[in-house]
């Protein structure tokens, strides 16, 4: 019952779209990820609207689908609630609670988390049809199981590195999830960033194409559990 109210919510929402001429995209979530331990309850996530204007925010889960919509969420979370208002200037703090389901304890899994704003004052619809750009907001749950060995903002620390001609690989040892922000290669003159680098699930290898084979370091910038960055340089052997 609950969850076809909310599919029927987002369909009026989506409906709206044609007769709506503004952008709205004030609101964010404090944070640029969700670390979700095995352990807790549940976890609050903090929303702010920097704007003027009232937003509603309608929220929803997926395992890995940029196109989920709140019909075909299918994290094993539940968002509380998944539809809420938001004042100007004001901040709104929303649960997420995981539903149980058997996950491996071995590592973290992830998932993701999904945040559309549209305008709650009815004065923001205007009488002639426009379109407009609804801002969809995408973010990473890490579902940690209690009892992992090492330290998740240490990673860089413990992943191995080889060097095979004009390509580089990585093998992450740990059971975390490694969200890598950019690498470079250099010679000790000039430096060269390496393309396509992207996430590193647990205990898997992944194969970087070298920008400059030459190259005699590695420096690799990665993302921590409270969305700074921590930095490794590792020599290159030939």
């Amino acid at each position: 019952m609950f969850r076809d109210w909310l599919v029927r919510v987002w369909f009026a929402l989506c409906a709206l779209l044609l007769v709506c001429n503004e952008v709205y995209a004030s609101v964010t979530m404090l944070g640029t990820r969700v670390v979700y331990l095995a352990d807790a309850k549940e976890k609050s996530l903090t929303f702010n609207n920097t704007g003027e204007a009232p937003v509603l925010v309608v929220a929803w889960t997926d395992i890995n689908n940029p196109e989920s919509t709140p019909e075909t969420a299918d994290a094993p979370f539940i968002v509380m609630p998944p539809i809420f208002r938001i004042n100007g200037q004001q901040t709104h703090v929303m649960r997420l609670k995981f539903t149980g389901k058997a996950l491996p304890q071995d590592r973290e899994s992830l998932f993701w988390l999904n945040f559309l704003q549209y305008p709650a004052k009815s004065d923001a619809i205007n009488a002639e049809s426009h379109l407009t750009l609804l801002v969809k907001s995408r973010l990473k749950i890490f579902y940690r199981p209690q009892g992992l060995s090492q330290d998740a903002n240490k990673t860089l620390d413990v992943i191995k590195i080889s060097k095979h001609g004009q390509s580089i690989d990585v093998k992450n040892t740990t059971a975390y999830y490694i969200s890598v922000l950019d690498a470079f290669v250099d010679d000790g003159k000039n430096q060269k960033k390496i393309k396509n680098t992207g996430m590193i699930a647990p205990y898997s290898s992944v194969q970087w194409i070298l920008p400059d084979h030459n190259g005699t370091h590695l420096t690799i910038n990665a993302i921590n559990d409270y969305g700074g960055v921590f930095s490794k340089v590792y020599s290159l052997s030939h």
